[in-house]
């Protein structure tokens, strides 16, 4: 079983003023990992999240921000893991397809906002499926819109791309925990050296011209 990464809560204690970063401070090894794979063709951050984690709770103002802060042309993908414990691989793969029949929708934050809150504030678990198409139907997403789409080959497909990664960069030693950063599939933010929100959003500026 896979332990969240503790320091990624750090940053929640961290200042959100900016201030003045030098790009020629950040070091691979010490701001950032380089991962033996091969760049993606489109600059892109991959945040890699659970719904159970009360860390990416926590984390999702700073990850929110950091969307809205990244330069055009810059994709910003949430990509949702099935290894933390406390819930079957299924049952959080059904959170997955939640997220991506939302994303469909454009109604993925309204929806991750809800799901985070019904786990962690209402300690609701949404192991019951059902319960998750009653989630989505408050959105608006219907429970035959929800069936019509978890049978659909662009969900399945999205939903096994995410099963594709989290084994690919779990492999590559570079996915231990959640919430990870990975930007361009080259390089993971090590959260424990980043001391506030300009410093990530100006490290990930960084990270996506290499």
């Amino acid at each position: 079983m896979f332990k969240t990464i503790k320091q990624s809560l750090l940053i929640m204690c961290l200042p959100l003023l900016a201030f003045a970063v030098n790009a020629a401070d950040f070091s691979d090894g010490k701001h950032y990992q380089t991962i033996e794979n091969k760049k993606s063709e489109t600059p892109k951050v991959t945040e890699f999240f659970s719904f159970y984690c009360p860390h990416c709770y926590q984390f999702e103002p700073v990850a929110l921000s950091l969307e809205k802060s990244l330069p055009e042309g810059a994709e910003f993908e949430k990509s949702h893991v099935n290894f933390l414990g406390g819930a079957s691989a299924q049952v959080q793969s059904n959170l997955s397809y939640a997220y991506i029949i939302a994303e469909q929708a454009g109604k993925e934050k309204e929806v991750a906002a809800q799901i985070f809150e019904s786990i962690h504030i209402k300690k609701a678990d949404l192991h019951d499926i059902k319960d998750v198409k009653q989630l989505l139907a408050l959105n608006g997403i219907s429970e035959k819109q929800f069936d019509d789409s978890l049978s659909s080959m662009l969900v399945i497909a999205r939903e096994k791309e995410m099963q594709d990664q989290q084994e690919l960069f779990s492999n590559l030693g570079a996915l231990r925990g959640v919430p990870t950063f990975i930007v361009n599939d080259k390089y993971k933010v090590n959260m424990k050296e980043i001391k506030s929100q300009a410093e990530l959003e100006e490290l990930v500026k960084y990270l996506l011209q290499k």
